[in-house]
């Protein structure tokens, strides 16, 4: 990808209230994929049946990820939760019961959005000398399940070094970066305009069976 500031306020306009729902990474750390539901509208036409998107950040060299409860008193979030390693974080996603969005716009090249971040963290892969990643991305979840009767909530973030990134679609077909940003912007246009693609009901047949990462997992 060309990658200017345009290109990366486009992509992180795309990447606003998208969920994160599992991370990958693929054979001898070629990549790291970041599985997702996105907000994706078409310049016409419904609103798109499967929104499930691959972000495949290729040649990373770090991944982090850091996992408490989440903020349930004043005193914040709870410890970290150790993370043996990306089987365990797995396991994590798939135990939940609901998930949440990622907000706030700024995901990209900003290294402010870990600031409050503790020394440790549950589960840090070094993948190749961090020199060759020009760029970082930022995403998490605030989540939960049920345990033992009591909703317990979660918060997972992570950050992952990369060289570039590419966007697939959940068959591992390709989407054309422009296309994907597009989609996105178009979405949050549509949406302060009005459009009645977005209005509740025609959002609720949209999502009412479509396809998911996490069959467990409610909004």
């Amino acid at each position: 990808m060309q990658w200017d500031n345009e290109t990366r306020l486009a992509v992180e306009t795309a990447l606003n209230e998208s969920e994160v729902l599992g991370v990958r990474l693929g054979p001898c750390g070629g990549w790291c994929d970041l599985l997702l539901h996105v907000l994706a509208l078409p310049e016409a036409g419904p609103i798109d049946p499967d929104t499930r998107r691959i972000l495949r950040l290729t040649s990373p060299t770090q991944v982090k990820i850091l996992l408490r409860a989440d903020r349930m008193a004043a005193s914040g979030y709870g410890p970290v939760i150790p993370l043996g390693n990306l089987d365990a974080v797995e396991e994590f996603f798939a135990s939940l019961s609901w998930t949440g969005s990622m907000y706030g716009w700024k995901f990209l090249d900003d290294s402010s959005l870990t600031h409050d971040w503790p020394a440790e963290t549950s589960l840090t892969i070094d993948i190749r000398p961090p020199a060759a990643a020009p760029h970082t991305l930022y995403w998490f979840n605030e989540c939960g399940r049920d345990e033992a009767e009591t909703k317990v909530g979660y918060c997972i973030e992570g950050t992952v070094a990369f060289e570039s990134l590419a966007v697939l679609r959940a068959d591992a077909t390709p989407q054309p970066l422009s296309e994907f940003v597009f989609q996105g912007q178009n979405y949050w246009r549509a949406l302060q305009r009005g459009d009645e693609r977005l209005g509740v009901q025609a959002q609720r047949a949209a999502q009412s069976g479509a396809p998911s990462w996490r069959h467990n997992v409610r909004n």
